[in-house]
């Protein structure tokens, strides 16, 4: 009979989190380190709650192909390999069109590269964290909506070149979850009510709803995914008229 007692493990883990000081990466990183994964975050600036905690910290810019190359190779050179990585990087400007294509999508494009070639000898998970507007066209954001879907595509063509390497590609993505980038229209009581009744539990997510998933996309549980999209948006593209 298969050993089914630690499917659900991230023990030991080498996880890599892109935006792991954001208001969603920062909770997956500190979940993944409470459940035994050695976590290494790469972001412009170092949260400082992290500072007394045993979480690794490499300042990069995700933009720059170079710094992305270099950064990895000295994350290698320590750990040896890397099994799994969490992108969590991500904006929403909805003055630029560009900046939403160069972070959330060319960057994401880069770092994956780069670590999915260091995965080839043994494997590993990708997640990558998309959202709702993967699947729905939103207002006044083409920008975001439009690298979010991207987003969604490149994964499942990344799933589908690295398959034979045993490394995996999934998304998560999250409904309207409480974050500095939802702040402002949670803080105006029309604009929040508009979107709680079209979700069917009837509040908005908080980023802890998402670390379930998170370890789950990691672990040896979810061995046979690869190329899905998992949504955390309490009903949202459920609910229909």
């Amino acid at each position: 009979m298969k050993n089914y007692k630690n499917i659900f493990s991230v023990k030991n883990k080498v996880c890599v989190v892109t935006g792991g000081c954001g208001g969603i990466g920062s909770v997956l990183s500190e979940a993944i380190h409470h459940n035994g994964g050695k976590v290494i975050i790469l972001d412009k600036m170092k949260n400082a709650k992290f500072l007394k905690k045993k979480i690794a910290f490499y300042e990069c810019d995700l933009q720059n192909e170079n710094s992305i190359k270099e950064t990895i190779k000295k994350i290698i050179k320590k750990y040896k390999y890397i099994n799994c990585l969490v992108n969590a990087i991500g904006i929403s400007n909805e003055n630029s069109f560009k900046d939403n294509i160069n972070v959330n999508l060319i960057a994401v494009y880069n770092i994956t590269k780069t670590i999915s070639e260091s995965m080839k000898k043994k494997g590993g998970s990708v997640i990558n964290i998309t959202s709702l507007n993967a699947e729905l066209g939103f207002s006044n954001n083409p920008g975001y909506v439009s690298s979010k879907g991207g987003l969604k595509l490149l994964t499942k063509s990344f799933c589908l070149d690295y398959a034979k390497y045993k490394i995996r590609f999934n998304n998560l993505g999250p409904g309207y979850i409480k974050t500095k980038m939802t702040r402002k229209k949670y803080l105006n009581l029309k604009e929040r009510k508009k979107r709680i009744d079209r979700i069917p539990l009837g509040r908005y997510g908080n980023p802890d709803d998402l670390i379930g998933p998170v370890l789950f996309l990691m672990a040896d549980a979810s061995s046979y995914m690869t190329g899905q999209d998992l949504y955390v948006d309490g009903g949202f593209l459920a609910k229909g008229i």
